[in-house]
């Protein structure tokens, strides 16, 4: 059993995590054309990919940002945020070392941020709380159908 302490850190996780999911995914469902020349700019997936991301990434951005409000769901969505904010900080963390001057893309138009080692740090540092959620939340109590019935 967890201590309250615990309890209420972690619901604070994933209320932060929700509202950054969320406030990410919302400027680029609105305006899909500027995160796509944001994907283009990083240089880091084939040219045939940017427009299918820029459609599916901000949909499972919010996905994720209502599953880790929902108990049942939140160990799975704060899996999903944790591999997607690492596969973010690993694509701006290239993108520096090759020396390409880009906006993040990570809240659309309405934040403009350069990709600096900071944004990279911030990103790994949400990854890290996903993890926690991931790790340290309860896990959802199962139980099949046939469980059920023969119980």
């Amino acid at each position: 059993m967890q201590s309250s302490a615990v309890r209420a850190g972690l619901w604070a996780c994933r209320l932060l995590l929700a509202a950054v999911f969320a406030w990410a995914a919302l400027p680029k469902l609105i305006e899909p054309g500027e995160f796509a020349a944001t994907i283009q700019n990083y240089r880091a997936v084939p040219d045939a990919w940017v427009g299918p991301l820029a459609l599916l990434l901000p949909a499972f951005e919010a996905v994720i940002a209502f599953g880790l409000l929902l108990s049942p769901y939140q160990r799975g969505a704060a899996c999903l945020a944790s591999l997607m904010l690492l596969t973010f900080g690993v694509a701006m963390a290239q993108a520096r070392w090759r020396g390409i001057d880009l906006s993040c893309g990570c809240f659309g138009a309405l934040l403009e941020a350069k990709v600096s080692w900071l944004t990279v740090a911030r990103t790994l540092g949400l990854a890290v709380l996903a993890g926690a959620v991931l790790f340290l939340a309860p896990r959802a109590a199962t139980h099949s159908r046939f469980e059920q019935r023969s119980g």
